[in-house]
């Protein structure tokens, strides 16, 4: 994978020798294959039989891919093969499908914001199941490989079942042959589940079925509730349905939601018994809008990895009316392309920043604010982590290698599960004994 190196623009401060901060508990090997190859997937009901059908979604950006030049153009060519296997580990079915992606300017091979979205069919019955999705880069052999668990529910005649939600990016009327037309619509999915300043409405479609052989009236509610704060929007409608099969597209608008995660759920309601539910989850990414509306101070603090003192100071001070005209201003100070759309800084910055809050929270702390954090943010993804979980003679620890910058971070656990840096702080010196 290429990635934007932007470490002189993040070393403007130091991490400081005096601070106590709270470290980070082991998340696990800090693997960001997702931060460019996303998979997700939902599950109908097939019409005839007893089967559903399991579309697998998935979305690559551009930059995970190798291009070589084709008269013109430029051509990328990846293979995605997909496994589905039961719970004894013994595949049930699969497939696998080989593409070629063009763009016409060596510029786009490089794009951190491009990227495809395509989907994968299969047929299975009810069950647990284990789907592992494999990219392979023909041009440079590389490969990365996700897995997910899919529960297939059972078809039981006598009860009402909700399909899986589809979260959506994009709806529109369908204009001509796609796999992703639904209904009439264009439904382009929202692999990634990320909605925010380019995504500002939370769309999904889902389906009822085995509905009474009468229409009946029915109450359906929708839920959203964030994962972390005290934050909820709940709505009731009342709802005539026929029987058979329901199915709808519905929207939701994330003006004045803040960024995290968010669980959906969704019930149907008759005579105050719950008849049916499902769940599902999706998040909203950092917003400039929002930030600035909801949380303009915090905002600034966020930038301490990036902005001097003088400039988060005239940020602060700067009047309500003015505050989206300045940020911008600032984040132009820092773009390396001013003549592209793109702000590769900025972008990787806030890479970074949803990256740490995911991975490297913890109770107390936002992952910008703990010592892992902080160092990500500086440095950026380490080259290398050595782990020692279960060491007796000392607490477990972590080392971070950055081999181009010859640095080498420290993190040892306070006891407790949360890991905190070690001097010297800035990473200069190799560790010899711990």
């Amino acid at each position: 994978m290429r990635s934007i190196t932007c470490v002189a623009l993040f070393c403007l401060l130091m991490l400081p020798a005096a601070d106590s901060i709270w470290g980070q508990t082991d998340f696990g090997y800090l693997d960001e294959s997702e931060t460019f190859f996303f998979v997700d997937w939902a599950a109908f009901r097939e019409e005839a039989g007893e089967k559903f059908g399991v579309e697998i979604y998935y979305k690559i950006f551009t930059q995970a891919l190798t291009f070589v030049r084709q008269t013109d153009q430029f051509r990328a060519s990846y293979e995605i093969q997909v496994f589905l296997s039961n719970k004894i580990n013994k595949q049930v079915t699969g497939t696998s499908l080989e593409e070629d992606y063009f763009v016409g300017s060596y510029a786009e091979t490089q794009s951190t914001s491009d990227f495809l979205i395509n989907k994968v069919p299969l047929s299975v019955y009810s069950g647990r199941y284990k789907l592992r999705i494999k990219l392979i880069d023909a041009n440079s052999g590389s490969a990365f490989e996700l897995e997910k668990d899919l529960k297939i529910p059972s078809r039981d005649q006598d009860r009402i079942l909700f399909s899986d939600l589809q979260f959506i990016r994009h709806l529109a009327d369908s204009t001509g042959e796609s796999k992703f037309n639904r209904q009439g619509k264009l439904a382009i999915p929202s692999v990634s589940r990320s909605y925010g300043d380019f995504v500002p409405t939370l769309l999904f479609y889902y389906q009822i079925y085995d509905l009474p052989r009468e229409s009946g009236r029915y109450v359906l509610t929708y839920r959203i509730e964030h994962l972390a704060q005290a934050f909820t929007r709940q709505e009731t409608l009342d709802v005539t349905l026929e029987p058979g099969t329901f199915s709808a597209f519905d929207s939701v608008s994330l003006e004045d939601f803040p960024s995290g995660d968010y669980s959906l759920t969704m019930a149907l309601v008759d005579r105050d018994r719950v008849k049916a539910k499902m769940e599902g989850w999706f998040q909203v990414d950092w917003s400039l809008l929002n930030q600035l509306k909801n949380d303009y101070l915090k905002a600034i603090e966020q930038l301490r990895f990036v902005a001097s003192s003088s400039a988060m100071k005239e940020l602060k001070e700067a009047p309500e009316e003015e505050r989206l005209e300045r940020w911008l201003a600032f984040w132009k100070t820092k773009d390396p392309t001013p003549g592209t759309p793109e702000n590769e800084v900025r972008d990787e910055y806030y890479r970074r920043l949803r990256y740490v809050n995911q991975n490297l929270s913890v109770r107390t702390r936002e992952g910008w604010e703990t010592d892992m954090g902080r160092v990500y943010m500086i440095y950026g993804h380490p080259d290398d982590v050595e782990k020692h979980p279960f060491d007796r003679e000392v607490r477990a620890f972590q080392r971070w290698y950055y081999y181009k910058q010859n640095r080498v971070f420290l993190f040892m656990d306070r006891g407790d599960g949360e890991y905190e840096l070690q001097p010297p702080y800035d990473g200069k010196t190799q560790f010899d004994r711990y």
